[in-house]
């Protein structure tokens, strides 16, 4: 079982303790599912550094930063980790 396999994993038990209702303090456990995720992807892609595999790691810090609880006025943190993450696949499609 390799590392960004457990990552998946990990990332799914978040979303169903996200779903079901837990919580914990002030930790958003859908951005710590998601950076996880992002985090798995990006293990994968990290031995070649192109743009795709750098949006990727920004959208990662960006799923990191929401799931800590850190607000900037009224943008969602998630949201933009999202956008970060299909600009990188848009640019993976594109760019060949």
């Amino acid at each position: 079982m390799s590392l960004s396999t457990i990552l998946i994993l990990v990332a799914l038990i978040l979303f169903v303790l996200a779903a079901i209702g837990f919580g914990y303090k002030k930790l958003d456990l859908i951005a710590a599912g998601l950076a996880l995720w992002a985090l798995a992807s990006v293990i994968d892609r990290l031995s070649s550094l192109n743009l795709s595999t750098i949006l990727l790691l920004l959208a990662f810090v960006a799923f990191v930063v929401a799931a800590i609880g850190w607000r900037y006025r009224k943008v969602n943190i998630i949201a933009v980790g999202l956008a970060l993450w299909m600009l990188s696949l848009v640019v993976t499609l594109v760019i060949h």
